[in-house]
């Protein structure tokens, strides 16, 4: 009996102390967090998950784009009843800087790790906690998730998020850029996609932006919301907004997910796509000679592009087409469009100046819808189609507004039909054609891929249609 009494005092005993001990290390565990955020969020985490279906994005065209379009008969000039002369292209050049961006560790975090990467031909270093590097694990799981977040939310990461902070900020970054940057930098600290996903949105996340992780089987999926549209790219619908699946763009189908049901404390920062300022990269320049017949006559002009810009602009999924109507340009296209157009412009009316771009954009690419050039939508920044050797319609209807701006400083807006898209232009002489109306103003049409047309003339099959969507751009500044 005696026994029986002693064993069960101690049994007690060790109980207690086994619990004590327990509510210590969680007591610890929660002191270790830099944030109270944090350690709230770590228990939410660590509650029931909920199972979620998944919405396709929208896609860009209501019907497939034809293969082989219609070409007008040989041009004729549209002559106004009065000619007005274009202002002269005023040559002004624009400059970009190869910047090169270094940041010194800080002297009291001594077990801090260097990292080395180059981002869009701009050399960084940055700095990380090495004990963040972890093996490979092959389950996924909640547990999992919100055990990688607690080590996460505990370790000294405040050098790492404020040095992406300061290189998106020097290097004037737009959302997208600084998405890029941070998924870049987390696959450099981790080997395993898992991992590194999971860096990526906790980064994010500390950096404002409302990003969510979500599960599979043996798989991480990482959710942002955007500002605009999204095309081709899977989403969940949470709390109202959509978060898409990014890395599964234009890959079909994802399935259900599993994630938590709130967003992260004070991150209501979307993604936005849109370049008003162009991001400061190294400038590496490529030039390419185009040709086209311009009176009867053979023509050929020199355009040049930065490389690392174009690399740039070419990790875009699919997103509004405004985004690429407004998009700001390298200062070599901008240079290069000015120094060969303004022989071509001179001492012309609105309407010729117009016709010479129409005539340059229809001819000097080979036309190819996306589904055979990239087998998915591709839209395409002004420098990408002078990078690629093929083109489709939305393409030559950003770079001819693109010129349009640059080089005559006149109001243009897009015109997206069901399988089409083309531009019109606000222009003061009275020219006959086709007319489409905006904010009261009255826009000739202009079709870029109507091979020969001139401006006013719009496709057989859309002339006089009212079916149709105005994109608006942004005067060139």
């Amino acid at each position: 009996m005696r026994v029986l009494l002693f064993l069960s005092l101690l049994f007690s005993l060790l109980q207690a102390q086994t619990y004590e001990a327990y509510l210590r290390s969680q007591e610890e565990a929660f002191s270790s967090f830099k944030e109270e955020r944090d350690r709230e969020f770590s228990l939410y985490l660590d509650q029931e998950w909920k199972a979620y279906q998944e919405d396709q994005g929208m896609k860009g065209y209501d019907e497939q784009k034809p293969k082989r379009l219609p070409q007008a008969k040989e041009h004729i000039a549209n002559v106004p009843e009065k000619k007005i002369l274009i202002a002269p292209v005023r040559l002004e050049e624009k400059k970009e800087s190869t910047p090169y961006i270094q940041i010194t560790p800080s002297a009291s975090l001594p077990g801090l790790k260097t990292l080395y990467t180059r981002f869009f031909g701009v050399e960084l270093t940055l700095h990380y906690e090495k004990a963040l590097q972890d093996s490979a694990q092959k389950e996924v799981t909640k547990e999992m998730i919100t055990k990688a977040w607690e080590k996460l939310a505990s370790s000294e990461y405040e050098t790492t998020i404020s040095e992406l902070k300061e290189i998106s900020q020097k290097l004037l970054l737009n959302d997208w850029a600084t998405y890029l940057l941070v998924m870049q930098v987390s696959q450099r600290i981790y080997s395993d996609k898992n991992q590194a996903k999971l860096f990526g949105w906790f980064a994010l996340l500390k950096l404002g932006y409302d990003a969510r992780i979500a599960y599979q089987p043996h798989r991480v999926v990482l959710l942002i919301t955007v500002k605009k549209e999204l095309y081709n790219t899977a989403y969940y619908a949470l709390d109202g907004r959509r978060y898409y699946a990014i890395d599964y763009y234009a890959k079909g189908k994802l399935g259900p997910i599993k994630t938590y049901d709130a967003a992260y404390t004070d991150t209501q920062r979307s993604v936005d796509f849109a370049v008003g300022l162009l991001p400061l990269f190294a400038q590496e320049k490529i030039t390419k000679r185009l040709h086209f017949r311009l009176n009867n006559k053979d023509q050929h002009i020199d355009l040049s592009y930065n490389k690392h810009l174009m690399n740039f602009f070419q990790s875009y999924p699919q997103v509004a087409y405004s985004d690429y109507f407004f998009s700001a340009e390298s200062a070599l296209l901008h240079n290069s469009l000015k120094a060969s157009f303004e022989p071509l412009l001179r001492v012309k009316s609105q309407s010729e100046a117009l016709d010479i771009i129409l005539s340059f954009v229809q001819h000097a690419f080979a036309y190819r819808v996306d589904r055979e050039q990239f087998d998915r939508e591709k839209v395409m920044f002004p420098s990408e189609t002078i990078f690629y050797a093929y083109s489709d319609c939305e393409d030559r209807a950003i770079l001819f507004a693109y010129m349009v701006k640059t080089l005559l400083a006149m109001e243009v807006v897009g015109l997206k039909y069901s399988e089409h898209m083309a531009t019109a232009v606000r222009i003061d002489e009275k020219v006959e054609g086709e007319y489409v109306s905006y904010n009261k103003k009255a826009y000739i049409v202009a079709d870029p891929t109507y091979r020969n047309a001139g401006v006013g003339l719009s496709m057989p099959r859309y002339r006089g249609t009212k079916s149709y969507e105005i994109i608006p751009t942004k005067t060139q500044q």
